[in-house]
């Protein structure tokens, strides 16, 4: 035990010393903290009350979509929703190029007012979140579609709200976003 404690230590003695200065390593030896990029300048989001820092102020979607556009591109680690109706969801990142998007988290049946979702290799300049139900949802009575040929459930969306959306990166504890 004690040779693979002294081999470890002399393999890290040995990255520190050569100058190696990789992104991990210096997440390694900077202290490094949470930062909410959503509150910062230049942020623009479907509804300016989803990112004011204020937990009692309410959003709304436009449609079905919420939309978060950050000024630049950042490594995001952590969204955490407030206050939401949202039971299912699908949250993109932008990918490099026009128009392109992927998948990065499905939420189902969710029953919690908070959502909190962890990433990680996730570097983009704007998130975008797809609402495929929420609690003020009404069900109503089925109705056979001609065009279908088969009998299909009536569902009359209710408005989409948040009250906060937060998306977390790393910073180091000097610096600023």
């Amino acid at each position: 035990m004690q040779r693979y404690l002294s081999i470890f230590i002399a393999f890290s003695a040995a990255l520190l010393f050569s100058g190696c200065q990789s992104k991990a390593l210096q997440m390694l030896i900077e202290p490094q903290e949470l930062y909410n990029y959503a509150v910062t300048e230049g942020v623009t989001c479907t509804s300016p009350e989803m990112i004011d820092g204020d937990v009692k102020t309410r959003g709304y979607a436009q449609g079905r979509w919420i939309h978060l556009n950050l000024p630049t591109q950042k490594a995001v680690h952590r969204i955490t929703i407030h206050g939401t109706n949202i039971i299912n969801a699908m949250v993109y990142e932008k990918l490099e190029g026009e128009g392109r998007w992927r998948a990065i988290q499905q939420i189902q049946n969710n029953e919690s007012p908070i959502i909190k979702m962890r990433f990680s290799g996730v570097v983009t300049d704007a998130i975008r979140i797809y609402i495929s139900g929420t609690t003020d949802d009404e069900k109503e009575a089925s109705k056979y579609d001609p065009r279908r040929g088969a009998i299909v459930p009536q569902i009359r969306l209710g408005r989409a709200f948040i009250h906060e959306l937060e998306v977390y990166g790393f910073v180091s504890k000097e610096g600023t976003p």
